[in-house]
């Protein structure tokens, strides 16, 4: 097996958001477009899970009920940096995306956000992972 194989990332999403409307069509986008989806409504529930499973990408709502997305994506960042982190907002600001961007978040998408945009992010971090995770293992090997 050689390295691209060896250390080919799953293509696992975390939908991270409150609107159940919306995380089972993006769940079901997504899988149409051959990812593997996880959904979670809040951020205490995105931690359960994150404590026994790795995610290539987090998809995170700003705002959700138990938590600050930005607040949640520290937390994540703390304990996995390597997780690609996605913002996602209906109200975008300035402050707040430079904010996400500081705390650890790779990206942002804007509510309501067009399938060739998802796919072109959610793919610009699966190659930047792959690439991060490929320098490592040579400067190790």
């Amino acid at each position: 097996m050689g390295i691209d194989e060896s250390l080919k990332t799953v293509d696992r999403i975390l939908i991270i958001d409150d609107d159940r409307n919306f995380t089972k069509l993006f769940s079901e986008i997504l899988e149409g477009e051959g990812y593997e989806t996880v959904i979670a409504n809040n951020g205490a529930e995105a931690l359960e899970i994150l404590q026994d499973d790795f995610f290539a990408i987090l998809i995170i709502d700003i705002r959700l009920p138990d938590i600050d997305g930005i607040e949640l994506i520290s937390k994540i960042d703390k304990t996995d940096p390597d997780m690609r982190k996605i913002i996602l907002t209906g109200n975008p600001s300035l402050e707040n995306v430079q904010n996400a961007l500081k705390k650890g978040a790779h990206d942002y998408l804007v509510k309501p956000v067009k399938l060739e945009e998802i796919k072109e992010t959610i793919n610009t971090q699966l190659d930047k992972l792959d690439s991060e995770l490929k320098d490592r293992y040579k400067s190790i090997a």
